[in-house]
């Protein structure tokens, strides 16, 4: 093998040089485009994943905002109906509103029941528990069926424990909704 041979060795390799880098040039832009477009897609899932999660959070707020309302209301009216009975007043309007404030407290536990975490339901349970407890007892009262102990007396002071039981309930969510924390 003399000189022309080497040299035809030499020019083959080259040539195969010469492809071989353009091939292995495409391969790693290959390699970079396809390490850009998974770092796009993991973005695009992280960010998926922050506004479901934002979304969830407003759902569970708006949700908190209204069981709060909803509960304090049916407590209000619980007590001003009380307070009508045992002033000896009509009652016709603050039955009706305590009627509307319980259908508006059962409806807005119904949602809850699916909104709300489960660390929280045994809060909202135990409040709204009592406040429906109450409820039954005025409305045996009212119509002279009470059972034994039961007086709007006892009513009241329910009412006083079923404010606490509300009271930690709205700790419990403004805690799940880190509104305590410092910002």
């Amino acid at each position: 093998m003399g000189g022309s041979t080497a040299a035809l060795v030499i020019a083959a390799l080259g040539v195969a040089g010469t492809l071989a880098s353009g091939l292995l040039t495409q391969r790693a832009a290959a390699r970079a485009r396809m390490a850009e477009l998974e770092q796009d897609h993991r973005h695009r899932r992280a960010e998926e994943e922050r506004s479901r999660r934002q979304t969830l959070l407003e759902k569970r707020h708006a949700c908190y905002v209204s069981l709060n309302m909803t509960d304090r209301q049916f407590h209000s009216t619980l007590l001003l109906h009380i307070d009508a009975i045992r002033i000896g007043l009509d009652t016709d309007r603050t039955r009706t509103a305590m009627e509307a404030a319980r259908d508006a407290m059962r409806e807005q536990w119904a949602e809850a029941q699916l909104v709300l975490p489960d660390a929280l339901l045994p809060f909202a349970a135990k409040a709204n528990g009592i406040l429906w407890k109450i409820y039954e007892m005025v409305r045996r009262v009212e119509r002279g069926h009470e059972e034994h102990s039961e007086s709007l007396e006892t009513a009241t002071a329910r009412l006083q424990e079923a404010k606490e039981c509300l009271f930690e309930l709205r700790e419990a969510m403004r805690r799940d909704l880190k509104v305590n924390d410092p910002v």
